[in-house]
């Protein structure tokens, strides 16, 4: 299959109109800045270990095919190729982690699974992570999701009762930017695969499959499960249902996932990118900061709105947190002392 190269492809042109808004209101809570500086080095080489070690590292020697599929998709996307590795956890996944230096993962069950363009949607997504640098925010996830950060938090005097709401407000703040990424990278997915049936079966396979009847999934029927799941808008306990079941989930509902994708299609985002009247120039792209792509004023608005009370929130925290980080830092210098 011939696929177009998305020459200097850059991120706002694919990107869900809420992700670099919410990645911005994000930025902006005072503890995210310090904790990035915490979990970067020490997580990425813990997982770079990890990966190493128990997982198979894919090469042009060791799953050629595979490999070769992975090189495409970052010729399309333009990208540089991170390492890859395959993982033998039985779930149909795959993820990026080491923001210094970038690694894919894919789960065997979900080679297993997926035809070619349904894998190269899959491998297209994770490298979107990549181009959009999404992966040291992603990082953010693990501590939050164990709840690390609480328990530093909480060591801190005068903090202990604080600590839970600040909590709260940054997991609000990140998982809201986590699930507009993810439809972001959906985006990438489709346009480094070109294929919008297989884009949505990738989708549809996500949200479940048996190996043993795969052959009888009907991505008909699961669009038209979006398009109910899409319906519940209208009733206000539906919205409230939703609001209250996305607490925490860092990746949005599986039908959502493929409402956008029909959006992206259907509204010419896709084609506009493919044949690249979105293309910016070099110099506008210098001159863009970071996080200014272009989005609605009522989508900007609404998210920051949205944000306010939880960058109010933590705005302690982070102090608390660097008086706790010393402290730590101190009796670590004092037992070395001790043992000399």
């Amino acid at each position: 299959m011939h696929r177009v190269i998305l020459h200097d492809l850059h991120p706002s042109e694919y990107e869900h109109p809420t992700d670099r808004v919410t990645l911005e209101v994000l930025r902006q809570i005072p503890l995210v800045p310090k904790l990035l500086e915490l979990i970067n080095i020490p997580q990425s080489m813990i997982r770079r270990t990890e990966l190493l070690g128990s997982n198979l590292r894919v090469n042009e020697r060791q799953l050629p095919s595979v490999y070769k599929m992975m090189r495409q998709a970052c010729e399309v996307m333009e990208v540089d190729e991170p390492l890859l590795y395959v993982s033998s956890a039985p779930e149909l996944n795959a993820f990026t982690t080491c923001p210094d230096k970038p690694i894919v993962c894919i789960h065997g069950d979900l080679l297993d699974a997926m035809e070619h363009n349904e894998i190269m949607f899959v491998i297209g997504h994770e490298l979107a992570h990549i181009k959009s640098q999404h992966i040291i925010y992603k990082m953010l996830g693990g501590i939050l999701a164990e709840n690390i950060l609480n328990t530093v938090l909480s060591t801190v005097p005068g903090l202990a009762t604080f600590s839970g709401a600040a909590v709260i407000a940054l997991n609000y703040a990140y998982f809201e930017w986590s699930r507009a990424a993810e439809f972001s990278c959906d985006r990438g997915g489709y346009l480094a695969c070109q294929d919008f049936g297989a884009s949505c079966k990738a989708l549809m396979k996500l949200a479940g499959a048996s190996k043993r009847y795969i052959n009888e999934l009907n991505l008909k029927e699961f669009i038209a499960q979006a398009r109910d799941f899409k319906d519940m808008d209208s009733s206000a306990l539906g919205v409230i249902q939703k609001v209250i079941l996305s607490y925490g989930r860092s990746h949005p509902w599986s039908v959502s996932r493929v409402n956008e994708l029909i959006n992206f299609y259907q509204t010419g985002g896709y084609n506009d990118v493919l044949h690249r009247k979105t293309l910016r120039d070099p110099a506008e792209i210098a001159a863009m900061p970071e996080t200014a792509y272009t989005t609605t004023p009522s989508i900007a608005d609404s998210a920051t709105e949205a944000f306010d009370k939880a960058s109010i929130i933590a705005k302690g925290a982070v102090t608390g947190l660097t008086k706790s980080l010393k402290k730590l830092a101190e009796k670590s210098d004092d037992s070395r002392t001790d043992e000399n």
